[in-house]
Order: C-alpha cells, then sequence, then structure tokens
C-alpha cells in the first residue's frame, strides 16, 4: 500500500493542515459542495456534526496508515452506512479530490506532488475499502 515514507508524509502534512486551518473540514465540505453540487442535499443544514464525524474518521485513518488492516473494519461500516445515504462509487473520487484541495491549501507552499501522490494513494484505499463495505451491504440486502 504505503510506503513509510508516505504514511509519514501525510501524518506530517495532515498535523499542518489541521494547524493551519481550524476550519479544515469546513473547507473540505465547501469545496466539495463547489465540485458536486448534486450532493449538498445529502447532507443536513448544520453540518457540525458530520463536520465531528469526519473529523474523528480522518484522524482514525490517519493515526492508522501503518496498519491498514485495523481501517478495513471500520472503513466498511462506513461504506455500508454511505449506501443508505444515497452515496453513488462516483461520489468517492470527487470527495478525494476535495480533500487533497482543501489539505493542499490549508499546508501552503510546502504542499509538493509527493504529498498528493501519497494522499491519493492512501484515498485510494479508504475508497475501495468503503465501496467493499457497501457492495456487501447492498449484496445482504438484495438476499
Amino acid at each position: 500500500m504505503l510506503t513509510p515514507a508516505q504514511v509519514n508524509l501525510i501524518q506530517i502534512s495532515f498535523e499542518e493542515a489541521l494547524s493551519a486551518r481550524d476550519d479544515l473540514v469546513t473547507d473540505f465540505y465547501k469545496t466539495l459542495f463547489e465540485k458536486a453540487p448534486s450532493v449538498r442535499g445529502m447532507f443536513s443544514e448544520d453540518m457540525s456534526g458530520q463536520s465531528k464525524k469526519l473529523a474523528s474518521m480522518l484522524q482514525l485513518a490517519v493515526r492508522n496508515l501503518n496498519d491498514p488492516a485495523a481501517l478495513v473494519g471500520p472503513l466498511h461500516t462506513l461504506g455500508a452506512k454511505h449506501v443508505a445515504y444515497g452515496t453513488q462509487p462516483a461520489h468517492y473520487s470527487v470527495v478525494g479530490e476535495a480533500l487533497v484541495e482543501s489539505l493542499k491549501n490549508a499546508v501552503g507552499p510546502t504542499w509538493t506532488a509527493e504529498h498528493s501522490e501519497a494522499w491519493n494513494k492512501a484515498l485510494s484505499f479508504v475508497s475501495q475499502t468503503m465501496l467493499a463495505g457497501a457492495t456487501k451491504a447492498t449484496s445482504v440486502e438484495a438476499v
């Protein structure tokens, strides 16, 4: 999956982004809704609860990048929950793009192509794992 150097780069840049922007998650949702206005209706008007959930999941994922197996269960569960919200497979890529853009904006001029590569690789794992959970949940519902 990720090299130790990529894990380190993600963990450091995540901390930098959080310290630079206390509204990182708010910026992410603003960027997401600009890129994909059709998903806005999937969220409540009050985003505070959702923002806390996303921040918590991001922290869990970043903290456990050295042990991706520890993320599979929580990400499967999250993917299954997103089926009920109407999340489509195409939404995962735009979410990744919005998150990388928000992180890049927060980190600023020290952001490099290596940051983007590492984050995109990690988010690809997250997306694929969530989609596997969504597929599993959908196939169980169909039975």
